[in-house]
């Protein structure tokens, strides 16, 4: 009887070859986690970029201080902006099918994949409950925007295991120096400029999310290539990553002031992680 024949050894794993072509705008799919007026002009800009992977999400009535970027119009007032928002994209690029189902995106092992949550931060009152939030790959990376007092926070990116919580919003506001109320002129000027600020801001972020989600796509061959990349890093800044959050304000849109995180007075960092 003969015997079995013995299997030979496995062969070793191949490496996996380097990606050679560039990344298209099409691989990146981007998850909206809140749709005022700035975030649904960022939308409308990724779309005019190229990224047809839309995931929009917010079911509040349309309101007048949405209507800045131009995406909203006055006949959208009270209707639901996720529905306005996916009409006009759609409008936009046939190409586009915009869906409003965070359970439907696709986790962090896709590449390209960057979440935007921008919410309503008010500065006065306590409580620490968070928002109500899907339940999402902890590994996304997350690009947050805050809006408190008629200026922009912008969180710098982390996971979203690390995303911050009402009270680490309310500390790391709170300990900056008031600005001074802008008058005569000045207030004047900040009024008719707010448009204009909202669509400058809506920019920059278009191309940081870009820069976000081509870090996922190409990351190992950006190194050395010349491309620029937000500084990112834990939410404490401890492994030498960017520790500070950004505070834009009309009506300048290259003015910004640098505030130092806190969070100190909760555990969300690791009650999230």
């Amino acid at each position: 009887m003969p015997f079995p024949s013995v299997p030979g050894p496995r062969p070793a794993p191949q490496p996996v070859p380097p990606r050679l072509e560039p990344p298209r705008p099409e691989e990146v799919h981007v998850l909206l986690l809140g749709l005022d007026g700035l975030a649904a002009g960022l939308a409308v800009l990724l779309l005019r970029c190229g990224v047809l992977g839309l995931n929009v999400n917010d079911g509040s009535p349309v309101a007048a201080a949405d209507l800045d970027t131009g995406v909203y119009r006055r006949a959208d007032l009270g209707r639901p902006r996720d529905e306005v928002l996916r009409r006009r994209l759609r409008a936009l690029d046939p190409r586009c099918v915009p869906v409003s189902a965070p359970e439907l995106f696709p986790g962090a092992l896709l590449p390209g994949t960057v979440v935007v949550r921008s919410t309503e931060h008010p500065l006065a009152g306590g409580g620490g409950a968070l928002w109500t939030e899907p339940a999402l790959d902890p590994r996304h990376p997350l690009v947050s925007l805050h809006h408190a007092d008629g200026a922009l926070l912008r969180w710098p990116t982390v996971p979203w295991a690390h995303r911050p919580c009402p009270d680490c919003l309310r500390a790391t506001l709170g300990a900056r120096e008031p600005d001074p109320v802008p008058r005569g002129p000045g207030a004047v000027l900040t009024g008719w400029a707010r448009p204009a600020h909202a669509e400058a801001v809506a920019g920059g972020l278009a191309v940081e999310v870009l820069a976000v989600a081509l870090d996922t796509l190409w990351g190992d061959a950006l190194r050395g290539a010349g491309v620029p990349a937000e500084p990112r890093g834990t939410p404490e800044g401890t492994d030498g990553g960017w520790p500070h959050a950004r505070l834009l304000a009309p009506p300048w849109p290259g003015a910004e002031a640098l505030l130092e995180l806190d969070r100190s007075r909760c555990l969300c960092g690791l009650g999230q992680a």
